[in-house]
């Protein structure tokens, strides 16, 4: 029997995973409380977990699976790693994770903040309201955001990121916050100036690190919305930012850095860092970067690593941001229908497509249109 990888989530990320792990002789292991996408590929081994799932049955599940390294492919899952490291380091030979410590910072948008002012990396200034003084200068207008993900917790009403013109929105955001028991981290809104959105994907391993560069395509920064196409586009300094911070955070694991450049000033403002894999890992693979087996010491021939001419693309997602009558970018004239239209044709990495493993290409989530729409609408991460 091969050696397992078990992957914590079911997701488009999950998937992504699961096949590389297939590709390195592993046996994915996909654990979830809720039949995601991952779980149609012919190459997992699902365990799928009861929703209501307490800690205790978690970890319970996760024994009888044990051995072999274990990776969380959602901020959720991070947290139950937080939780219960020492159990999950007792059941798994590797947590590919970094340690609670550097999680943490992580995890925390005001923790974050202020780590990188104390480690001298561009980042937006952060004020937690309510909580700190409010920093001098800091003039409208201002980005909201829960200073800890709201990530897999209940509905609570509160927008993942928001922008305030004024002093007078800013107010109401903050009571509304408070009424909701979260925590808000205010900073300098970039997004009324003319923006570019990267991510930089890493692996570190002690001294040794991989990484790439890939530009958001669509959606806009404006729309503080996770990327449905994202392309290969080399920007040396966009990608020395994002070592440097994963070089002064002792990173180990996949990351993901997410940074804004300015325009207008020429200035990258570092986000934040996802302390997973992110949705676009399949880019990884298809891009020559062994993420896998640098962590694990398992390198495969993946063919020359390459800096542009990747493309990925979640269709289904892309499709409803581009054409729905809410979000839609073509629909709502900011994009030509003919230029769209090229653009997908320009794809060569597939969220879920792939022919060697049909099954997930057929698979339609809980809710249809309705989960598309969140998916796009509601996305995750934040630009800001």
């Amino acid at each position: 029997m091969p050696d397992r990888l078990v992957i914590l989530g079911s997701t488009i990320t999950a998937l992504a995973v699961a096949r590389d792990a297939h590709s390195h002789g592993l046996q994915p292991v996909v654990v979830d409380t809720g039949p995601g996408i991952a779980f149609r590929s012919r190459w997992v081994t699902p365990c799928l977990l009861p929703s209501h799932a307490e800690d205790d049955a978690i970890l319970s599940a996760l024994g009888k699976v044990r051995g072999g390294p274990l990776v969380a492919t959602g901020d959720p899952w991070l947290r139950f790693l937080l939780r219960h490291r020492a159990a999950l380091e007792a059941t798994f030979t590797t947590v590919l994770h970094p340690d609670n410590d550097r999680l943490a910072i992580c995890l925390d948008k005001h923790r974050f903040a202020d780590w990188c002012a104390a480690n001298d990396l561009s980042a937006p200034r952060g004020w937690l309201a309510g909580v700190q003084p409010r920093p001098e200068g800091l003039a409208p207008p201002f980005l909201i955001r829960p200073a800890a993900t709201l990530h897999g917790r209940p509905a609570s009403g509160l927008p993942k990121a928001v922008e305030a013109l004024d002093e007078e929105q800013l107010a109401a955001w903050l009571a509304d916050f408070a009424a909701a028991g979260c925590p808000a981290l205010v900073s300098e809104s970039l997004l009324g100036q003319p923006l570019t959105q990267y991510s930089v994907p890493f692996a570190r391993n002690q001294s040794e690190l991989l990484s790439f560069v890939a530009r958001k395509v669509r959606p806009a920064p404006r729309r503080c919305a996770v990327g449905t196409c994202v392309e290969l586009a080399p920007e040396p300094e966009v990608e020395a930012l994002a070592r440097k911070a994963a070089a002064a955070l002792d990173y180990f694991g996949v990351g993901e850095a997410e940074v804004l450049h300015s325009d207008a000033t020429g200035r990258n403002h570092l986000i934040e860092i996802n302390a997973r894999p992110w949705l676009q890992y399949a880019l990884a693979p298809a891009s020559g970067h062994d993420f896998l087996g640098l962590l694990l010491g398992r390198h495969i021939e993946l063919g020359r690593q390459v800096k542009t001419g990747r493309r990925w693309i979640d269709l289904r997602a892309d499709l409803f941001g581009a054409l729905s009558s809410s979000v839609g970018a073509v629909r709502h004239g900011e994009l030509g229908l003919g230029a769209y239209l090229a653009s997908i044709a320009r794809a060569n990495v597939f969220a879920r497509f792939d022919p060697r493993d049909p099954g997930p290409a057929l698979y339609r989530e809980p809710g249809g249109a309705d989960a598309a729409r969140a998916r796009v609408a509601d996305a995750s991460h934040t630009a800001g």
